[in-house]
């Protein structure tokens, strides 16, 4: 019934942190090719079971990968903050170190006169729909004789997926 699968889809999100996010995403999408097996089971539609696998396996496989780069386990993602008795009640962090403030025409001097360039492209350079005007930054520096590499993250799989 409705009322049961919004209580249970809530009880298992409610408590996951933002960072942790993405690795819940992948399970519930391995859950749902899961289902989709289980349905091609019970239907006795070869596809739908062997479409529901490989969602479900490449999901399992996906969130393991994602705990592993993050140095934590499945199961303390998905728990998240349940069973945490920490309410930011501590002393604040201190802040160390310096802030160094750069402006536009600050970052041009950078760029122009480095020697290698890495650029980590991210969900804010997605969401900003920026790959084009970067893409025109490597060109001109990569013609500057400046050797400009893309690093790989995670979120850049959505923006081209997008």
């Amino acid at each position: 019934s409705p009322p049961v699968r919004v209580l249970l889809g809530y009880t298992l999100t409610a408590a996951i942190g933002g960072a942790d996010m993405p690795v819940v995403i992948t399970v519930l999408n391995s859950y749902s090719g899961w289902a989709l097996c289980a349905e091609g089971f019970m239907l006795n539609n070869s596809l739908m079971t062997i479409v529901g696998s490989l969602i479900g396996s490449s999901g399992a496989i996906l969130s393991y990968i994602m705990c592993k780069a993050m140095n934590r386990s499945l199961p303390s993602v998905i728990m998240g903050g349940f069973g945490t008795s920490s309410t930011g009640g501590g002393e604040a962090m201190a802040i160390e170190g310096t802030h160094t403030e750069v402006m536009t025409d600050g970052v041009v001097d950078a760029l122009v006169n480095a020697k290698n360039v890495v650029v980590v492209p991210g969900y804010g350079l997605c969401a900003a729909r920026a790959q084009y005007p970067v893409a025109a930054i490597a060109d001109l520096l990569t013609s500057k004789g400046i050797n400009f590499r893309f690093g790989i993250h995670l979120s850049l799989v959505e923006c081209l997926d997008s």
